[in-house]
């Protein structure tokens, strides 16, 4: 993914190797610029939705983390190998799948939980319920891990979420024939 920051378009890789951490007035302004989940303000233009002309938060993807990235970051931050981390995944994924057959929810600590659902359609009678006609589907679903706020307001505050840096992008805008200028958005406060 390449990043321009205003003053000059970089990859984050090239950071250490070409010195352009310079254009950056310190390191928090860094890992902030980097660090931040972006979005766009679309307006709902669905006539029967009740919330029909209001604007609302898109999340705007910036890319995909892919395995062999994941794989590189981690052989990087340890003594393993890059096959060495392939393994591992590989076989927490088998060890996963197997426990979410068999019913189980399989909770990966700091990573959350995993489940699978049910979604089928309703009977008048559990005598007429049909595996075969009334199941729709099987859903795995995910809970990153959470702690109650000790702000006493009972909020959960869950992993990968807390502190995230908000960046909102640019939209269009249709009247004009223009993007607005993106903006900083916030911080998803810490419990």
């Amino acid at each position: 993914m390449i990043y321009n920051d205003g003053n000059a378009t970089f990859h984050p890789k090239d950071l250490a190797v070409t010195g352009i951490m310079r254009i950056f007035v310190n390191q928090k302004q860094l890992i902030n610029h980097f660090m931040a989940l972006h979005y766009r303000l679309l307006q709902n233009n669905i006539k029967s939705n009740k919330a029909y002309g209001k604007w609302y938060a898109h999340t705007v993807k910036q890319g995909e983390l892919t395995l062999k990235e994941i794989e590189r970051q981690i052989q990087e931050r340890c003594s393993l190998t890059s096959a060495d981390v392939r393994a591992a995944i590989v076989a927490l994924t088998e060890v996963v799948e197997e426990g979410l057959k068999n019913g189980q929810t399989v909770n990966l600590g700091e990573l959350g939980k995993f489940a699978l659902s049910i979604k089928s359609l309703c009977v008048d009678d559990p005598k007429d319920f049909r595996v075969d006609t009334h199941v729709k589907e099987i859903v795995c679903k995910y809970t990153p891990e959470g702690h109650r706020s000790k702000t006493g307001d009972r909020r959960i505050i869950r992993a990968f979420t807390n502190g995230c840096q908000l960046v909102e992008q640019g939209y269009y805008n249709e009247e004009t024939n223009q993007y607005k200028r993106s903006r900083r958005g916030g911080t998803i406060r810490k419990g």
